[in-house]
């Protein structure tokens, strides 16, 4: 017959925590591999190619975004469905932006477009460079002008348009259709300047204007 011999409990114990020991040092060991792959794999893993210049690197929806002057008051606030920005040039393209001019000392502007772009541009001036901000209107440009003492609201439709925000004038090479009141004037090229409250058109001008005593009678063609 065999005796059945029982091992002592400290032993017992002694045995329980060194195979336990063991266990730990081999999970932690294979742990230890398992980082070290996911390492060597993120090394090897090629990096991300940085924007192309025709790549936007950040974008934003629905956005309102408000340019100040030199004292700090608002100047401007531009809405747009969407905003993308290109560093290449640092320009940003927006979808169907409005412009509409905040200066209570000038008539209230809005301007309308199917997309437009902001352009960062360096110019020289008395031997000093400055950064000029353009803004170029694209596609069904609508520029509205709220009246003024003496004259009607004015609004002009063209296919591109200039806004320089700091100096507050619009500008234009292309043809361009204008109504102010009962009057009209159509044209190539033209210039509004809202701070001097003046309209500019430069060539193949045709108008037909309403002399106020005349304005509900016969008109007159120039």
């Amino acid at each position: 017959m065999f005796a059945l011999r029982t091992m002592p409990p400290g032993r017992l114990l002694d045995r329980l925590a060194t195979g336990l020991s063991l266990a730990m040092l081999l999970a932690l060991g294979l742990f230890s591999i398992h980082l070290a792959q996911q390492a060597e794999r993120e090394r090897s893993r090629p990096a991300a190619p940085a924007p192309g210049p025709q790549e936007p690197d950040y974008f934003v929806e629905r956005l309102t975004l408000l340019t100040l002057d030199a004292q700090g008051s608002p100047l401007w606030r531009l809405q747009a469905r969407a905003l993308r920005h290109f560093p290449a040039d640092d320009s940003a393209r927006f979808e169907t932006p409005l412009l509409v001019s905040l200066n209570p000392d000038r008539p209230t502007a809005r301007l309308r477009a199917d997309t437009g772009i902001w352009l960062n541009q360096q110019t020289r001036a008395d031997g000093q460079l400055a950064r000029e901000q353009r803004i170029e209107l694209v596609g069904r440009v609508e520029v509205e002008r709220a009246a003024t003492p003496g004259r009607a609201p004015l609004k002009a439709h063209t296919e591109q348009a200039w806004v320089l925000p700091d100096t507050e004038q619009v500008r234009s090479d292309r043809a361009v259709a204008i109504r102010e009141g009962s009057h009209q004037l159509d044209g190539t090229g033209f210039a509004l300047d809202l701070r001097e409250r003046s309209l500019r058109l430069d060539s193949r001008v045709r108008a037909l204007w309403h002399p106020p005593e005349a304005a509900s009678g016969s008109s007159h063609s120039r």
